[in-house]
Parts: structure tokens; sequence; C-alpha cells
């Protein structure tokens, strides 16, 4: 039925947990913040619930994405009382130890590999352009895929429409009945998916409930899964 599957990289194919956690205890004690307040799996779990906020602003079109990089910060600040520091300068170095990394989740180089002679595989993603290019070449699933869309370079981000209209337009050929969007975030992926008139598969691990009602056209929990709906093996 398809012929492009277009693939999420973050807690899709890339352990972005273990990534974010180590890029970010490293820019907090390099930056001098662990002086002022040591950092703590507390402190990590304020930060992220600052960074998950300001995601879905921007993916509900509140916020750009320079925006969403600066008062992640500020607001991660506020909350754990720490002094104001430079976002910008903040962002940047967190940005650069994050672009180090390239954590690829067990089974994730085998499954591409298993799909790769079957269809043309594409990575779509909203993360940063320069440290998503870095993690992709240390990860070394770079020789799996076709193309990279990433959001900052189409103009526009998933969940939205125009996102998938840029990445149809610059795979040849492409069409949205012959592609296929995999990925684990109901709000940007298979609200994506939706919004584009193609079909989804939900990679939920987790076994997390569709609370928000959005439509999958698949849901698995694991790559076996996978391999069975598009290889039957």
């Amino acid at each position: 039925m398809y012929k492009y599957l277009l693939f999420d990289i973050d807690h899709t194919l890339l352990d972005f947990e273990r990534d974010m956690a180590i890029a970010f205890e490293r820019m907090y004690r390099v930056s001098g913040l662990h002086d002022v307040l040591p950092f703590s799996a507390e402190v990590l779990h304020q930060y992220n619930a600052c960074n998950e906020r300001w995601w879905r602003r921007f993916e509900q079109g509140l916020c750009t994405k320079p925006e969403l990089y600066r008062n992640r910060f500020i607001e991660f600040f506020q909350e754990v009382c720490l002094p104001q520091r430079d976002p910008s300068r903040i962002n940047a170095l967190y940005f650069d130890f994050l672009g180090q990394s390239g954590t690829v989740f067990p089974g994730a180089k085998e499954l591409l590999t298993a799909l790769m002679g079957r269809y043309a595989i594409y990575i779509i993603t909203n993360g940063n352009a320069l440290s998503q290019k870095t993690r992709l070449q240390h990860s070394g699933l770079l020789p799996y895929v076709q193309g990279c869309f990433v959001s900052e370079t189409a103009g526009t981000a998933k969940p939205d429409k125009r996102y998938f209209d840029y990445v149809l337009d610059h795979i040849p050929g492409a069409v949205a009945a012959d592609c296929l969007v995999i990925g684990d975030s109901l709000t940007s992926d298979m609200r994506g998916a939706q919004n584009a008139g193609m079909d989804s598969i939900w990679y939920n691990p987790h076994g997390a409930k569709n609370t928000l009602g959005v439509p999958v056209t698949y849901e698995v929990c694991n790559y076996a899964e996978i391999r069975q709906l598009l290889l039957g093996a």
C-alpha cells in the first residue's frame, strides 16, 4: 500500500530522554548553575516540564521556535528560583551537548535494515536543525534513510499540513496516499498525518491512552509489530 515511510526520530528511533538528560546536566554544570542550585533529578524534572509545555504551545502555533527555545529556560529559572541567565547562551550550550549524542533504541537499526529494501525511508522532525543533523550522524542511521526533513528548514512544523506539503514537494513523485507516518506523538505525528491525509502508525511502547481522540490507522507497541504490518514477518 505504501512507498514512503516517514519516521519521526525522537522517542521513536532515538532515545531522546537519555540524550536530553545527559546534555542538560552537562550544560547545567558547565554554565555554573550547579554552583547555585545543585543538579538533581528534581531539577531535570522541572526543566522537562517547562520544555514540554513550550513544545505543546509550539505545536499549537502559539509561539515560534526561537520563543520556545528562550522561554522554556526563562520559565525554568523562575520555577526553581535560579537567578536569570542569558537564555540564548544557555540554549546554545545545551544544543552543543545535545548534538554530541545520538542514542539509538535497541532494534531500530535492524528494523530500518529490514524495511529499506521495500520502502523509501525519510525522517520527519521538529527538532533543532543543527543538533538533529549531528545526532543522526552519531546514531549511524543515515545510511538507512533517503532524506531528513527538519521543521526549521521547511519553515513550518508538524502537525501543520504545510510541513507535510513541503515533504511531499521534496520527494519526487510522492503523494499523500503513498506515505505512512510512523511516530510516538499524538499531537505532532498522528495529528500531522491526519491533517495531511496520510495513514499513520502510532508507536506506543508505553501503552499510553489516546485521550485526545486523534485518529490513527495502526497502533503498535514494539518494532516487531511494525515489521509484521509492513513486511508480514
